[in-house]
């Protein structure tokens, strides 16, 4: 294996380690925040606010876990310059792998709980078409928008520490704007065009119609995602190659 992979290798392990150091639960509390964050949002829309959606669990747990993927590299990607600025100083090191790090390591969490997800899926009795298969190419996409995005997070918030905060909030509006606990259809027509240009919302769709309905996205709707990705990606590396060296200054 090439050293720069033994590298990042190394670290999404450390990174994923070191958030359940001396936890008696262990890697076991990676799945009690979804879990929990599942039990709330069905007693709040099964029973208080019922929704009228079948096989509500299912149809939640398949966007949940994205999400909470894609918010929880968000809210962390700010610090990872400011948190790691003896990495980011060394030399011969790459800064960009940090946000890289970041983003695995969340995505170990996504992917121990897919048990979970798949035990729903059966439990509904929903089958297991060939449309799973669509399921790591959303896995790569997500990747290429998250790790996008957080390069821009991180690298301005190394400037201004206000982005950190800033960021908490807009991920939790942004959750409001993600068909996460409410379905697609539900929502009025003319605030759809909200949904349009939010590439997590396709993606979360594209999610539920492979787990949940067992069938495959649409091509438009891959090809929207896959270029925002692209484009964010694109955009993340470019500011963050044109301050790195400012970055490195100010750390």
């Amino acid at each position: 294996m090439p050293y720069r992979l033994q590298l990042l290798w190394h670290l999404v392990i450390r990174e994923f380690i070191l958030q359940y150091k001396r936890s008696f639960l262990g890697v076991l509390w990676s799945l009690m925040l979804p879990i929990a964050q599942l039990l709330v949002l069905i007693i709040i829309f099964q029973k208080v606010i019922p929704l009228g959606i079948k096989a509500y669990p299912l149809f939640l747990f398949c966007a949940l876990l994205p999400w909470n993927w894609f918010s929880n590299c968000l809210n962390s990607a700010s610090n990872v310059f400011t948190y790691n600025r003896d990495l980011v100083r060394k030399p011969n090191f790459e800064p960009y792998t940090l946000v890289i790090v970041n983003t695995l390591s969340n995505l170990l969490l996504f992917i121990i709980a897919l048990p979970l997800l798949f035990l729903l899926m059966l439990f509904y009795s929903k089958p297991f078409t060939l449309s799973l298969l669509i399921l790591p190419l959303l896995i790569i996409i997500q990747s290429m928008l998250t790790i996008g995005i957080s390069l821009i997070l991180a690298t301005i918030n190394s400037f201004y520490s206000d982005v950190q905060h800033i960021t908490g909030v807009l991920v939790m509006m942004l959750f409001f704007l993600t068909p996460v606990f409410y379905s697609y259809e539900s929502v009025a027509e003319g605030f759809r065009v909200l949904y349009f240009i939010n590439p997590m919302a396709t993606l979360i769709q594209n999610y539920r119609l492979i787990i949940f309905y067992g069938i495959s996205p649409g091509l438009n709707s891959m090809i929207f995602v896959g270029i925002s990705s692209i484009v964010a990606l694109i955009i993340g590396y470019y500011i963050y190659n044109r301050q790195i060296d400012d970055v490195i200054d100010v750390l």
